[in-house]
């Protein structure tokens, strides 16, 4: 899930209109802005199968600090806390947490039963639909997720800067769904995680600049 993501950013915006887009951005991208600096640090790890440029071909064997529910979860409550201080806004603080869990929750849509729910203890349950074992489908479908959520809550000015700028985003990330070259031209966990980064900041600005 990448700009599907941005679909909640679009909702939580809709329901409180008064709140800024920049925090609201942030929080729904805030795992997979802090995860390549862990898995830098060597504190959350992955492993990436040179031969597949499929997303199906990263598996994401250690992330409980930036990828679970509770853990990451209550992690995400410093954050949250920071951004309600710098807007001096409850509001925006509490909107920043919901935004960072609504990330897990559409995550578990498509990652294939990685995602860890507590974020520690060997016995932990992994979650996760699959969604990216079909990987076409799941091409097509997270951005029609985030067109229609667009089209039904942005306002109408919004459409073009939206739609135009996801679905380029979103071809950004075609060949892990597509498999247009035989090897993962991002073959390595560092090199992943930053393209996860540059990617996510990106967007970021992209929405927060779309959503005027």
């Amino acid at each position: 899930m990448y700009i599907g993501h941005f679909a909640a950013a679009a909702a939580i915006l809709t329901v409180a209109p008064e709140a800024p887009a920049l925090p609201i951005a942030v929080a729904v991208a805030w795992p997979d802005l802090v995860w390549p600096a862990l898995v830098f640090a060597g504190r959350e790890r992955l492993r990436v199968d040179r031969d597949n440029p499929l997303q199906t071909g990263v598996e994401f064997t250690s992330y409980p600090y930036s990828h679970s529910l509770v853990l990451g979860g209550a992690l995400s409550l410093l954050p949250a806390l920071l951004a309600g201080l710098i807007y001096q806004s409850a509001l925006v603080g509490v909107l920043f947490w919901i935004g960072v869990l609504s990330h897990w929750l559409l995550d578990a849509v498509v990652h294939l039963r990685d995602l860890p729910i507590r974020g520690w203890g060997q016995s932990d349950r992994l979650i996760g639909l699959g969604l990216w074992s079909r990987p076409r489908l799941a091409f097509a479908l997270e951005y029609a997720f985030f067109a229609a959520t667009v089209l039904v809550l942005a306002p109408s000015s919004m459409h073009v800067g939206l739609l135009g700028g996801g679905l380029l985003l979103h071809l950004f990330n075609i060949n892990s769904f597509f498999g247009f070259t035989k090897n993962n031209p991002f073959g390595t966990p560092k090199r992943f995680a930053l393209l996860a980064l540059v990617g996510y900041a990106f967007a970021t600005v992209w929405f927060t600049m779309s959503w005027q």
